[in-house]
């Protein structure tokens, strides 16, 4: 799937319009399922809570793990979420609103946790298959044809017994697990790939070199960095998700810096202030590499529009992913696992 839809200079995610997308088709479908009972406004305000209850507690989770980072950088809790770990403690406090607001409303939990199971199952199947109608990838096909199946089964199947409805979501985790575990789950660039791969800023393609100054005076050349991940991140001290981002960079590099990685942090110097940044620099007590662009050659090379950017390039010097927006430590970890 395309990762940016551009509308003029503003940068929407895909990945997100996907989701929306989704969620849409698995609401109208439960919608038109329980349309004739009696207490389809009752279960679909639950059901609707708990996923409020969900995207709450997985966003402002973020507070809860990271306390100290939040004291000291309190806009950060505006661009970053809790994680996998907030994902977790989302799906525990969802769990625990339905099951008390099931009891106040006196609901049926076995009903409560059937349409919930469905909903989850008719928006994996959409939200699955749209990837396969984008990418042909074989591994997204059958996670939405798995989805699918098991939508029609409860479809049309009718209530079930909690113990079953429980049942289903083990078989749904165990599917999972095992997928993302098969080889099916993603593919290597092959090393014939590598070697014709044509200079570009694209996914797959060959970055493009670049050779700046840092802010102590040494010079680096993207080039001589083959061997290692490299995360170019394009930056500037007046933007405010940049500023954000930045502490989880420190903690980023800080744990990784024995390892095979490395951060290029170029500053668009020609909209910005080398005396600014220096400041920055100190302030932030940034670990890695601080690169200066006065001209704005590699901004325009790696057409930077909206910042902060961070292309994400592998090894063999190929780009394996371009991110738009600011990066937390969760997400840098998969994006270095990933370019391995």
């Amino acid at each position: 799937m395309t990762d940016y839809l551009t509308i003029g200079s503003f940068p929407v995610k895909m990945v997100w319009l996907a989701i929306l997308g989704s969620a849409l088709i698995a609401y109208g479908i439960l919608f038109v399922k329980i349309r004739k009972e009696p207490d389809k406004k009752q279960l679909l305000d639950v059901l609707s809570n708990a996923i409020g209850i969900f995207l709450l507690v997985w966003k402002f989770s973020y507070a809860i793990l990271h306390p100290l980072l939040i004291i000291k950088h309190p806009t950060s809790i505006l661009y970053f979420n809790g994680g996998e770990t907030g994902i977790v403690l989302g799906i525990i406090g969802s769990i625990l609103y339905i099951l008390v607001a099931a009891s106040k409303r006196e609901l049926d939990k076995s009903r409560v946790f059937y349409i919930g199971i469905l909903g989850l199952t008719l928006y994996f199947a959409a939200y699955y298959g749209a990837h396969f109608a984008s990418t042909t990838l074989l591994a997204d096909g059958l996670v939405s044809l798995f989805f699918s199946i098991l939508s029609l089964y409860l479809y049309t199947k009718g209530s079930f017994e909690i113990r079953k409805t429980v049942l289903s979501m083990l078989v749904t985790a165990l599917f999972f697990s095992v997928l993302t575990n098969s080889p099916l789950s993603g593919q290597k660039t092959s090393k014939e790939a590598v070697e014709a791969a044509s200079y570009g800023i694209k996914k797959g393609d060959r970055a493009p070199n670049f050779e700046l100054k840092t802010i102590e005076g040494e010079t680096v050349k993207l080039s001589d960095l083959n061997g290692k991940v490299v995360f170019v991140n394009l930056w500037a001290t007046w933007c405010p998700p940049c500023r954000a981002e930045m502490p989880e960079m420190v903690r980023f590099y800080r744990d990784h810096s024995s390892k095979k990685v490395e951060i290029l942090a170029v500053n668009l110097t020609d909209s910005d202030s080398e005396k600014e940044v220096k400041k920055f620099a100190q302030s932030y007590k940034l670990n890695f590499p601080v690169l200066l662009d006065p001209d704005g050659k590699v901004g325009n090379t790696y057409k930077t529009v909206t910042i902060p950017t961070t292309f994400i390039i592998n090894k063999k010097g190929i780009i394996e992913q371009k991110h738009i927006g600011p990066m937390s430590y969760d997400m840098m970890e998969e994006f270095y696992k990933n370019a391995q």
